[in-house]
């Protein structure tokens, strides 16, 4: 939106988000994934116990949805997986908030498509793109990364018609 470039949108995920804190009981979940839907619950208080008071557990959950289901599916599908994982949880819920998170994936390159296919981080005109979500390689985070070093690189050495001979090599970099 910022640069008024359509070309920078593409198909994406969503997701419903779920965040919980629940007075602690013994014997909890660390993690419950769901193998046949596409679901995650986690308590991040397992490994990190100031996340919450004492007393108390964060549980976050992602659940992502296809483009034909609403939040409320995903928070239904979140309730079930709670059930399994943390037995009471609904009485021993202190807070809870849930949000339905569209364009969240990053880097999605369906089938036929690689990350080249991605925008390129050259826009012309002395604009570069860096994030998760151009033509650099890598997954997740790495591509934030790689299109960073990229763009820099670009942009010191004056823009693309000089930088193709000097491209930023980010093994040896």
């Amino acid at each position: 939106r910022l640069l008024g470039d359509e070309t920078l949108r593409w198909t994406s995920g969503r997701t419903t988000l779920v965040d919980l804190a629940l007075r602690t009981r013994r014997g909890d979940a660390f993690v419950v994934s769901d193998l046949d839907a596409p679901g995650w619950l986690e308590r991040f208080t397992a490994q990190d116990p100031t996340l919450a008071p004492a007393g108390e557990q964060l549980v976050q959950g992602q659940l992502p949805v296809g483009p034909d289901r609403s939040k409320a599916d995903g928070t239904a599908h979140a309730e079930a997986l709670l059930d399994l994982g943390f037995p009471g949880w609904r009485e021993r819920t202190v807070w809870r908030r849930e949000a339905l998170a569209n364009g969240r994936t990053g880097a999605l390159d369906l089938p036929g498509t690689t990350w080249r296919d991605r925008p390129a981080i050259d826009r012309g005109d002395g604009v570069y793109l860096a994030g998760d979500q151009v033509a650099a390689p890598g997954l997740l985070s790495e591509v934030s990364f790689n299109s960073a070093l990229e763009a820099v690189s670009l942009a010191l050495r004056g823009g693309s018609h000089r930088a193709a001979r000097n491209h930023l090599d980010v093994k040896r970099a």
